[in-house]
């Protein structure tokens, strides 16, 4: 009976401290942010009626959608064109660079000159 209590020992020494490495390199890997879930994508959610194109220093880049619109105006940043053909891209500048920023473009389609408005938000 003595030999099976030694073995049984043996057992849960070994395997204990596996276990234990196991969960020390988990838990260093943790507080290094491998296995951080945070959002890569600039923007999310994202504009509904415009295609995202690129996000830098404060300048986006966005494609417009298939139809031609006019009156372009920005909230949270500046438009640099106030009329877009259809598959135009769009720089809007002056967006800010720290935290989520929340764009809001408002413009008219010239063929039917109704007022629409599209939203995102920009994480920085």
């Amino acid at each position: 009976m003595r030999k099976k209590g030694q073995a049984a020992m043996e057992y849960l020494m070994t395997y204990g401290w596996a276990i234990l490495i196991i969960i020390v390199v988990v838990g260093a890997l943790f507080a290094m942010g491998v296995f951080k879930t945070e959002s890569a994508v600039a923007c999310s959610p994202c504009f509904s009626n415009f295609a995202f194109v690129d996000y830098s220093g404060g300048t986006l880049l966005i494609r417009n959608g298939p139809q031609e619109i006019q009156d372009i105006s920005v909230t949270g940043g500046t438009a640099g064109s106030t009329t877009a053909e259809p598959g135009e891209d769009i720089t809007i500048t002056g967006v800010s660079t720290s935290g989520d920023v929340d764009l809001t473009i408002t413009y008219n389609v010239t063929a039917s000159g109704l007022e629409h408005s599209d939203s995102a938000t920009i994480h920085n």
